[in-house]
């Protein structure tokens, strides 16, 4: 086999984990310079899974730091107001964070958590459920999800949930105008 023949072998193996999409809805973008309060994700619950242990706590670090790298976009992480396995449903994270006067919440669960390492039988994954929600009028903004499985045990469930993390953020804030105005050559045909 040549080196390019290697390489696209190499390319092809790596994208076999990547065979679905996330399932993403927005209904509406934040505005530019908003902020966020980002609560803590729930653990998940697999039984036997002592991954999961912790993975709310893991998922929240890297959502709150990847959404805090966005331009125009400010994070304020708060600690979960109940145990981390227990659930906290959307209309007590919006009035837990009301509370705190914020407009808008961030409020997930980790569903599946679980770090094989590179030379075990069973592959890496990571699966999150993730809603921003206005907190004037409880209504969920943007709502994400998405499992992923490493096949290729080259990436760990945090890398996983970093990629979401950049999925879900590119969906939420909305770009200021003066990034989309600008001169363009528009064609109106033949009047």
């Amino acid at each position: 086999m040549t080196l390019r023949k290697h390489a696209l072998l190499a390319t092809l193996i790596l994208l076999a984990g990547c065979s679905t999409d996330p399932t993403i809805s927005v209904i509406h973008r934040i505005p530019h310079g908003g902020t966020l309060a980002v609560v803590a994700f729930a653990d998940c619950q697999i039984a036997n899974q002592p991954d999961c242990t912790g993975s709310g706590a893991k998922a929240t670090t890297i959502f709150a730091h990847v959404l805090a790298q966005r331009p125009g976009l400010k994070t304020e992480p708060l600690p979960r107001p109940v145990g981390a396995t227990a659930p906290l449903s959307d209309d007590a994270a919006v009035a837990y964070a009301k509370a705190k006067g914020y407009r808008y919440v961030v409020n997930g669960e980790v569903q599946d958590y679980r770090h094989a390492g590179h030379l075990a039988l069973h592959s890496d994954r990571a699966a999150v459920s993730v809603r921003v929600i206005n907190t004037s009028n409880g209504q969920a903004l943007v709502t994400y999800s998405y499992q992923e499985d490493s096949k290729t045990h080259l990436a760990s469930p945090d890398d996983m949930l970093a990629d979401m993390a950049k999925q879900f953020a590119r969906a939420i804030i909305a770009e200021p105008k003066s990034r989309h105005e600008g001169d363009f050559l528009i064609y109106k045909g033949n009047n």
